[in-house]
């Protein structure tokens, strides 16, 4: 019988193209609807507005296609969560609007139209990687809306956002409030699931609902100005509280599904929790994107910045950013005048997140600390590694640079009166700033009672880098030229006093 009846709504729907996944599930049923061009924006379809042929509309297993009339048919299970991968020159009508939770008194007959609007390409834009908001409670709710989200809601120079995960740090009931300021925001964004973001009082399975109730699902699929951005689900329960990073086969099909509908040079931004190199089963997601010549994974989770570089089996190279928090070291450490934690980092980054320029089928990075100028993209720590922050030297002229979002192929160079450029030595060793923070924590001298001790500070930093002035200097006043390249990030350059 099941068999028959999807057979006849195959018939009368005309000509749907073949379904991609797995449907021989017993427990599944039929559904359709349309994908439409919602002119009036009112989130329904009405009798003058038109379908929208060729649309992918997915469950986050499967995927179809609409047929000429925008009409779709799709087999869907309990919990799953249905949803249209927009195509560039359109966009969402409403924030609720793109997806729909599978309830259980779904029937046969059950029907669910997604409304679009139209939307220009672009051939170059903008969007922000925001790492672990993870407030924990109305005190870092309020530090979060006066700092990252205040800071988003007066920029208007980017396109969309995408929120990398543990929105919350295991306080579901916080979803509601952060949901909406996020909402408020004058930008699209884009959601992903993290570790903390789970509902402890569920079970395994339906961990995630709270999270699917007010931010969608937590494996789906955009375009955007020709790229591709795909978002998955990296996290796995372990007994009451525990995790790990693996992902499904539902989602590893559906990953597979969407790299197929682009070419091998096509860009592919794939946003997750867990930072791609710590999955168990990421060699399955290497074969998946062996062919790929232009991947770019996208993660949070450490409260640190970083980048890797991995090679395929064909020889390609796939990019992963850590982005680092907007929440810092978990609002921890001395607030400041506005009651805002400075919660460094524990790789020496101050609390941020990254700006992506794409241009055509290119992408550049640079790192944002949160109400900090744009020009802030490094630390300088010119005193005794084990002494105190001070603009003077220390007597082996030696210095320390941390270019936040450095990796093994930046280099950091230093240009001195008449000596020629020199470049400076990388150096895996803790951040000075954090080491500073350490040993005045240890010995009690910091934070104040009206601020919490940061965690967390033993880390080396990966973007850390030492120079040197040369010996027999006067004393006085030096000015320093840093220099920046990364075949990632703009050319940087910054000059620096320094005292003798």
């Amino acid at each position: 019988m099941v068999v028959q009846f999807r057979v006849l709504i195959i018939l009368a729907l005309g000509s749907l193209l073949l379904i991609e996944g797995v449907l021989a599930q017993y427990e599944s049923k039929v559904v359709m609807g349309k994908v439409f061009l919602d002119r009036n924006r009112n989130n329904q379809l009405d009798a003058f507005e038109r379908g929208l042929k060729k649309i992918w509309v997915s469950n986050g297993d499967t995927i179809v296609q609409t047929n000429k009339k925008g009409e779709y048919l799709i087999r869907v299970k309990k919990g799953q969560i249905l949803f249209p991968i927009i195509p560039s020159k359109y966009t969402y009508a409403d924030g609720k609007n793109w997806w729909h939770i599978v309830a259980d008194s779904v029937s046969n007959n059950f029907s669910y139209d997604f409304g679009l609007t139209k939307q220009k390409t672009k051939k170059e834009f903008k969007f922000l990687a925001i790492g672990d908001i993870q407030v924990g409670d109305t005190t870092e709710l309020l530090q979060a809306s006066n700092s990252i989200l205040k800071e988003l809601t007066n920029r208007n120079d980017y396109d969309f956002s995408i929120y990398l995960g543990d929105l919350v740090n295991d306080e579901p009931i916080l979803f509601k409030p952060l949901n909406r300021m996020i909402q408020e925001i004058d930008r699209p964004a884009w959601l992903v699931y993290g570790n903390h973001d789970r509902d402890f009082n569920a079970t395994k399975v339906e961990q995630s609902n709270l999270f699917n109730m007010h931010f969608g699902p937590d494996t789906y699929a955009f375009f955007r100005n020709e790229v591709l951005f795909i978002t998955l689900n990296s996290i796995k329960p372990i007994g009451k509280y525990g995790y790990e990073g693996v992902y499904t086969k539902d989602q590893l099909r559906f990953l597979r599904s969407m790299v197929l509908k682009v070419s091998k040079d096509y860009p592919i931004v794939i946003s997750q929790h867990i930072p791609f190199v710590g999955m168990k089963n990421k060699d399955e997601v290497l074969q998946i994107l062996n062919d790929y010549s232009k991947v770019l994974f996208l993660s949070g989770h450490t409260h640190t910045v970083f980048q890797n570089y991995i090679n395929t089996p064909a020889g390609n190279t796939i990019h992963e950013l850590t982005v680092g928090a907007v929440s810092g070291n978990w609002w921890t450490g001395q607030k400041s005048w506005e009651g805002i934690p400075l919660s460094l980092m524990q790789c020496g980054t101050p609390r941020g997140y990254f700006e992506i320029d794409f241009k055509k089928r290119s992408y550049k990075l640079k790192y944002k600390g949160v109400d900090l100028p744009e020009e802030k993209q490094l630390s300088i720590w010119s005193g005794e590694y084990n002494g105190e922050p001070t603009s003077f030297l220390s007597k082996s002229n030696e210095f320390y640079v941390n270019f936040f979002s450095g990796s093994n192929r930046t280099s950091v160079a230093m240009k001195f009166q008449e000596y020629p450029l020199q470049y400076l030595d990388k150096v895996h060793k803790m951040d000075p700033f954090v080491a500073f923070i350490r040993r005045s924590q240890s010995e009690q001298k910091s934070p104040d009672g009206h601020s919490r001790r940061t965690p967390y500070l033993r880390k080396p930093s990966r973007h850390l880098w030492k120079g040197k002035l040369p010996e027999n200097l006067e004393p006085g006043i030096y000015k320093v030229d840093i220099l920046v390249q990364d075949p990632k990030i703009k050319d940087f350059q910054q000059s620096i006093w320094l005292w003798k």
